[in-house]
C-alpha cells in the first residue's frame, strides 16, 4: 500500500471562517505545530485573493514575502525527525491560486520565495487559463496540484477529461474537491477509481463535512487509490468545514496503518487553535446540511438569501424561510439535471414489507 500524504488547508480554507484574518504570529504557531505533527504539506493561503477578492480579506488571502519567509522558517525549524516528506526536506509549503488572479511573474516570484507546491483551481469555464497556469508553475520549478473544484456539479466524463488535460499540462497531482460536501463514500470510490485508470499521476481528495462524511469519504478515497488527503485543524474550513486533522490521524492509528504522524501533537495543536482562533470552533452551520444533501454551492445559498429582503434586513429572523427556499431550488434543479453528474443517484424508496403472519414469524 502506498504511503498517505497529509496536506493541511487550515490557513487557506479555514480563512473562509475568519475572513483570512490570521495574524502572522498565529500562522507561525500553526505551521510549527503542523510540522511537529509530521504533516507533509501546509497550504498557507491564496496568492492575490480567493475567487472573489474582497478588501476585508486578511493576510492569508494575499500571501506576501514577509509572511512566506516567516512560515518557511517555522516549517523547517519544527519538522519532527523521521516525519519529513519524501525527499528529506522539511514540511513543504503550498499556495493556492485562481488562474485569473495571477500572472506568470507571480508564479516565478512564489518559486523564488521558496514555495514548493502551487495548487491550481480548475473549473470548466476557465480551463484554458487553468492549464496555462499549471504549465507556468511547472516552468517556475514548482510542483503542481490541479484541484478540480465543485466536482459534484460536473459529469464524471468532464472531470476525467480535465484531469487528463491537467496531467498533459504538467500537473504532478490531481485533487478532487467535494466543495459542496455532497459526496458519499460510494461517489468517492467510483470517481477516484475511474481517475486512477485514466491518469498516471497521484490522486488527492479534499473533503467537506456537510453530511458529517468527511472522514468516511477520505477513507473511501484512500481505499480507491488516493495518496494525498486534505485536512484542517479541528476541521476549520468553509461552511461545514473539512476533514479534522487529529481525527484522521486517530483513524490511522486505530486501523494500525503505518504512518509518521503524531496524534498527541495534533491534539495539542487542536487545543491551541480552538483557544487562539475563535472561529476555529464554530458549530456546524445548519444551512450546510442542506447544501450537502442537495448538492448546492455557496453561490446558490447567496442567491437565495439575496432574493429574500426580509432575511437581509434581519438575518436572525425565520431561518426556516431560507431552508424552504433551498429545498425548492433543489427540486427545480433536480428536475432539470443532466445525466452523468458525478454523484451516485439516490436509491429508490423502499416500501415497507408486508407484515409476516404470526405463524410464519414463529420459529419452527
Amino acid at each position: 500500500m502506498k504511503p498517505l500524504r497529509i496536506l493541511d488547508v487550515t490557513l487557506r480554507d479555514g480563512g473562509y471562517r475568519n475572513n483570512f484574518d490570521f495574524s502572522k504570529e498565529c500562522a507561525v504557531r500553526i505551521v510549527q505545530g503542523l510540522a511537529a505533527t509530521g504533516v507533509d504539506f501546509v497550504e498557507i493561503g491564496y496568492c492575490n485573493g480567493s475567487f472573489v477578492r474582497r478588501p476585508e480579506h486578511g493576510l492569508t488571502s494575499r500571501v506576501d514575502d514577509g509572511y512566506i519567509a516567516a512560515l518557511l522558517c517555522a516549517a523547517g525549524a519544527s519538522a519532527r525527525p523521521g516525519a519529513a516528506p519524501k525527499g528529506g526536506a522539511a514540511t513543504k509549503l503550498c499556495v493556492m491560486v485562481h488562474p485569473l488572479n495571477v500572472t506568470r511573474q507571480d508564479l516565478f516570484a512564489l518559486a523564488a520565495q521558496g514555495i514548493d507546491v502551487i495548487r491550481v483551481c480548475l473549473r470548466p469555464d476557465q480551463l484554458d487559463a487553468g492549464l496555462a497556469t499549471i504549465a507556468d508553475a511547472r516552468a517556475a520549478g514548482m510542483a503542481v496540484s490541479a484541484n478540480v473544484t465543485r466536482a459534484t456539479e460536473l459529469p464524471r466524463s468532464t472531470i476525467i477529461r480535465m484531469a487528463v488535460l491537467a496531467e498533459e499540462a504538467g500537473a504532478d497531482l490531481i485533487c478532487i474537491a467535494d466543495s459542496n460536501g455532497a459526496m458519499i463514500p460510494a461517489d468517492v470510490e467510483r470517481l477516484i477509481g475511474d481517475l486512477a485508470l485514466s491518469v498516471a499521476v497521484p490522486l488527492g481528495f479534499h473533503a467537506h463535512n456537510n453530511l458529517s462524511l468527511a472522514l468516511s469519504n477520505a477513507i473511501a478515497a484512500s481505499a480507491a487509490g488516493a495518496e494525498y488527503i486534505d485536512t484542517a485543524i479541528n476541521g476549520m474550513g468553509k461552511g461545514a468545514g473539512n476533514l479534522h486533522l487529529a481525527m484522521f490521524i486517530a483513524y490511522l492509528d486505530r486501523i494500525g496503518r503505518n504512518h509518521t504522524y503524531d496524534l498527541v501533537k495534533a491534539l495539542e495543536l487542536s487545543s491551541f487553535a480552538a483557544r487562539e482562533v475563535p472561529e476555529n470552533a464554530k458549530p456546524h452551520p445548519l444551512i450546510d446540511v442542506m447544501t450537502g444533501a442537495y448538492n448546492l454551492s455557496i453561490d446558490a445559498v447567496a442567491k437565495v438569501a439575496a432574493s429574500q429582503p426580509a432575511r437581509r434586513a434581519r438575518p436572525e429572523a425565520r431561518p426556516e424561510v431560507r431552508f424552504e427556499a433551498l429545498k425548492e431550488l433543489h427540486e427545480q434543479r433536480d428536475s432539470e439535471r443532466r445525466d452523468g453528474v458525478g454523484l451516485v443517484a439516490p436509491r429508490p424508496a423502499v416500501s415497507a414489507s408486508p407484515a409476516r403472519s404470526e405463524s410464519a414469524a414463529a420459529p419452527a
